[in-house]
């Protein structure tokens, strides 16, 4: 009866170490989409970079993106409102858009997570 359990338990074995590597986490892998939503319109871009406080009118917040650009968030949530958060984010850039910041390309974050 051994021999015919064998199988059953490494399914099982099988099935739990894939559970689990599903919920390892690399620093925070769950996605938030903020509010308001991003508009349908404008070119998509993936972004990754770091959160930056700009200290200019009151203070406002920026991502410094990997590429050289800096990104200015028109939705960007509170809890992603911290000087030097790591982030990745889907955006929208948005050529139709006129910034009060003067700082950066103008963006709708479609999605947003710690990195």
């Amino acid at each position: 009866m051994a021999h015919s359990l064998r199988p059953h338990g490494a399914l099982a074995s099988f099935a739990l170490l894939l559970a689990l590597a599903g919920c390892s986490s690399s620093g925070g892998s769950d996605w938030v989409t903020p509010a308001p939503a991003a508009g349908k319109t404008g070119t998509g871009i993936y972004v990754t970079g770091v959160v930056h406080h700009v200290d200019v009118e009151g203070g406002f917040y920026v991502i410094r993106g990997e590429d050289g650009v800096t990104y200015d968030p028109t939705n960007l949530p509170q809890e992603f409102q911290k000087d030097g958060l790591s982030v990745e984010a889907d955006v929208r850039k948005r050529d139709d858009a006129v910034g009060t910041h003067m700082t950066g390309t103008i963006v709708d974050l479609v999605r947003i997570r710690k990195r």
